[in-house]
């Protein structure tokens, strides 16, 4: 399977990630957070945006190695990778 990897900017809001989510060609999306999370640092964001990653067909990963968003990313059903391999 084809794996795109997505790395958020701190200033980048939720519709920014959909968006990039959604234009991503590959079928597994690997999301990669900065150091301050931003806007995906709520349960409500993440399940937005894995909700659109699935309406499209996409499997999303969030690559952290914060548990604080591993823990909100697990609570939204949405696996979690320390590093991208």
């Amino acid at each position: 399977m084809q794996k795109d990897v997505i790395y958020i900017d701190t200033e980048d809001n939720i519709t920014d990630i959909i968006a990039k989510v959604n234009d991503s060609e590959g079928k597994i999306v690997a999301l990669v957070p900065p150091k301050r999370v931003g806007a995906i640092q709520s349960a409500v964001n993440l399940k937005l945006v894995h909700r659109a990653a699935e309406q499209a067909k996409k499997h999303l990963v969030v690559v952290t190695n914060n548990p604080a968003l591993s823990a909100l990313a697990g609570s939204a059903g949405i696996p979690i990778a320390k590093n991208l391999q």
